[in-house]
């Protein structure tokens, strides 16, 4: 099954996602039916260039979302894998984190069968989000963005500041007179707070690249995380990815915001936490991420998460 956007009107992903699944959009909103999964997709339009899209649903059968011939005044910010929820896949390993592209960057998303989505997506006009600014930001990623002159995509981990704002749209009973007025003030301050984590970047240049390009990244992405408890080394991933070893850790940093040592070692540790917080031991989960010197563990641990191990273990039903 494939759903193919093309609409400008803030409604095209809603009246084809529920076509393909035999659903009505009804106040903005497309529940799935039963035959075809479970869950629901909601969309706000506040005005041609703000809009939100809430979606958590799992089908039953493989399908993908093509974006073609989008607004190129308009940039895209998905929050991803965010929302938790009972339904949440056991011993999953998706990591929140947030894609940011420009200028009407084409692309298409796979989805498996029985994959759960949740995400928020907002599309903002570029203009738009420079007056809501105010000012001129000195940062060569974040005008870039603003600039909205060449294809670009920025992938961030969530901060646990934008997964607070994230529980307050999730959470919050807002009257239906308010909704609109509420959710536009959260989009802009969860985009607000992601740009807070984008200044903290130190590209000194954005460079431009093809949707080949930003393919083959997420498969590097992909290759690197394969098995957690070692890294293939640069020349291994060079030769994967057909790119010489300048270019791929050039794009890597500018796409994800770390080197790609740094990347894979935060989402080992953001791996560690998860087993943490499944009850695991200290010592069981630094063996089984493969680390020899738990001492080491305990430092890395503390350099990504913000504390020990052992703390984070008896924080982790507060």
């Amino acid at each position: 099954m494939k759903i193919e956007i093309k609409s400008r009107d803030g409604i095209g992903i809603l009246a084809a996602f529920a076509e393909q699944v035999g659903g009505n959009v009804i106040n903005g909103r497309v529940d799935v039916p039963e035959k075809f999964g479970t869950g629901f997709m909601q969309g706000y339009s506040f005005d041609e260039r703000l809009r939100m899209m809430i979606v958590r649903y799992e089908l039953h059968r493989d399908f993908a979302v093509s974006r073609k011939n989008q607004p190129a005044n308009m940039l895209l910010f998905n929050f991803q894998h965010i929302i938790t929820s009972s339904q949440t896949q056991t011993g999953t390993k998706l990591q929140p984190s947030v894609q940011i592209t420009t200028q009407g960057l084409n692309a298409e998303l796979f989805v498996p069968k029985n994959t759960i989505q949740n995400s928020i997506s907002l599309s903002i006009d570029a203009e738009y989000l420079r007056e809501l600014i105010g000012v001129r930001i000195d940062h060569p990623l974040i005008n870039s963005i603003l600039d909205n002159k060449q294809p670009l995509l920025f992938e961030e981990f969530i901060s646990v500041p934008l997964l607070k704002v994230v529980e307050d749209i999730v959470s919050s009973k807002v009257p239906a007179l308010l909704q609109d007025f509420y959710y536009k003030l959260k989009s802009q301050e969860l985009i607000c707070q992601l740009l807070i984590s984008l200044v903290r970047r130190d590209e000194k240049k954005v460079y431009g690249f093809n949707t080949a390009d930003i393919k083959m990244l997420y498969k590097v992405k992909d290759r690197l995380l394969q098995n957690i408890e070692k890294a293939p080394t640069i020349a291994e991933l060079s030769n994967f990815s057909g790119m010489s070893e300048t270019k791929l850790k050039r794009l890597f940093h500018q796409v994800f915001g770390k080197s790609i040592f740094q990347y894979f070692q935060n989402s080992r540790m953001q791996e560690a936490a998860r087993l943490l917080k499944k009850g695991l031991s200290v010592s069981e989960v630094g063996y089984q991420l493969g680390f020899s010197n738990l001492g080491h563990f305990t430092k890395v641990f503390e350099q990504v998460i913000g504390v020990k191990p052992k703390r984070y273990s008896k924080l982790k039903d507060n």
